[in-house]
């Protein structure tokens, strides 16, 4: 059982804790908006608390010794914990809204589609979509659940697979214009080609098209996916394009499939969150709706 009444206390550990950081009274004072005495004060009386003392002075400067080194590791092991706990109480008390990270291509094409039927089934829920061109990033602490195209595997977080669209190379008819159009795939080697996010999805379609690319190709490749659709649009290249999300501009003919056959990619969209997150009642009902929305089982 813990013995609290001989715990030191927790403000004076607190000082401890950005004092060991910095390495510099002065500077763990501008930290915590304090004076440079303040923090020698609060540094000293943990040490009369501990019968030790954690930094050794000198005129110039303080240097955490041995037992200063072991108290603060400590330390920071027990504020990560904390701040974790102060982190996950805020979010589920009186939770009214969750934050989800989306694309903007998947988010304006498929997502927001389907947002009144979100607000049907939970009127009492706020929805705020997140736009997140980048990479599957939590460490903010506000968003809850992103939407992210991959392969499933992002390092202790939950990965569900959600959508898997068919796509095939794309062209504005402006990029053909006075050219012969592409015969047969290799042909798109001589275009310029634009990626998403990385090679990773051309080479896969070039190899399951025969093509030799030595695992390499030249082109932009281009993180956010409105930019690369404006890119294609404009006529700066070529891209494989996410067929369902890009049907409006197929059927108007400001774009152009160069081949008729399309490509089963084995990367795809997936519903990725941090594990437990589906002990928060809100976020397990975002969850099986979106899958039921994606015509996927429970």
């Amino acid at each position: 059982m813990t013995d609290y009444i001989h715990q030191p206390p927790l403000g004076a550990v607190r000082v401890f804790a950005v004092a060991a950081r910095f390495g510099n009274f002065k500077r763990a004072a501008a930290e915590l908006g304090v004076t440079p005495t303040a923090v020698s004060s609060q540094v000293k009386s943990l040490e009369a608390h501990l019968g030790c003392s954690l930094f050794d002075r000198n005129a110039q400067s303080v240097t955490l010794n041995e037992a200063g080194q072991q108290f603060a590791e400590a330390c920071d092991t027990v504020f990560a914990r904390l701040d974790k706990a102060v982190q996950d109480v805020r979010q589920t008390a009186n939770r009214t809204s969750i934050t989800v990270g989306v694309g903007a291509l998947i988010g304006s094409q498929w997502l927001s589609r389907r947002l009144f039927s979100f607000w049907q089934r939970f009127p009492e829920t706020g929805l705020h979509l997140q736009y997140s061109p980048g990479g599957v990033e939590f460490s903010d602490g506000l968003t809850d659940m992103m939407l992210a195209w991959g392969d499933g595997r992002w390092p202790g977080l939950v990965s569900e697979a959600l959508l898997r669209f068919r796509t095939s190379p794309v062209v504005a008819p402006t990029m053909l214009a006075g050219k012969s159009p592409p015969a047969e795939p290799a042909d798109l080697l001589n275009l310029p080609l634009l990626h998403w996010k990385d090679q990773f999805d051309w080479l896969e379609w070039f190899e399951a098209n025969g093509v030799e690319t030595g695992g390499h190709l030249p082109g932009v490749v281009i993180d956010d996916s409105s930019v690369l659709l404006r890119a294609v649009l404009s006529g700066q290249g070529v891209s494989l394009g996410l067929l369902p999300l890009i049907e409006g501009e197929l059927h108007s003919g400001q774009l152009i499939r160069p081949f008729a056959s399309d490509f089963k990619p084995s990367r795809s969209y997936h519903l990725v969150y941090p594990k437990g997150a589906l002990d928060q009642p809100q976020l397990k009902a975002f969850r099986d709706w979106i899958v039921e929305e994606a015509g996927l089982p429970r």
